[in-house]
């Protein structure tokens, strides 16, 4: 089975951002931040429910929030989220908890964000930045439970579970 873990947003921002996707023909996942990009869980899913659970038991609800729009280089258009200590450490963790499963896990450094358009090419990537125009969003919101995606036999990534942070338990 395949997963990744992510920040479901408020609606009215997810409806904006999806605007966006749907032009920039971005996948299809629903929008969100990703905590945990996708990887591979060859036990039960009630044992990544169990591991997910035990992992948050410290971490408390908090703010996210961001502002702005950014970009990997000329191949990614994205919404900014700011890397609050929360938000870094509560990804450590996670992280952490599945490397000891011994479950492989991107390395690289985390850098949380919006995805708006990806794959781009310089002529497509020039085209949706100029479409963006004066799109700037500023955002914050409570969070308190973490989604968790599941790669489906239809070919997509779906929210299969929502796992509650420390105090929403």
């Amino acid at each position: 089975m395949k997963f990744f873990l992510g920040i479901r947003i408020p609606k009215e921002l997810e409806e904006t951002c999806e605007r966006y996707r749907r032009a920039f023909k971005a996948p299809k996942t629903i929008t969100h931040i990703t905590v945990v990009p996708p990887f591979a869980w060859d036990k039960s899913a009630q044992d990544l429910l169990k591991l997910l659970e035990m992992s948050l038991t410290e971490v408390q609800p908090f703010e996210v929030s961001g502002a702005g729009i950014g970009s990997f280089g000329n191949r990614v258009l994205f919404v900014n989220v700011t890397l609050s200590p929360k938000l870094d450490t509560m990804q450590k963790t996670l992280t952490l908890g599945l490397k000891n499963e011994r479950i492989s896990v991107d390395s690289r450094p985390y850098h949380p964000h919006i995805t708006l358009a990806t794959r781009l090419d310089s002529k497509h990537f020039t085209k949706f930045k100029e479409a963006l125009g004066d799109f700037s969003p500023e955002y914050s919101f409570p969070f308190s439970h973490l989604s968790v995606f599941q790669f489906t036999d239809a070919g997509r990534w779906d929210e299969w579970q929502k796992v509650p942070l420390g105090d929403s338990l």
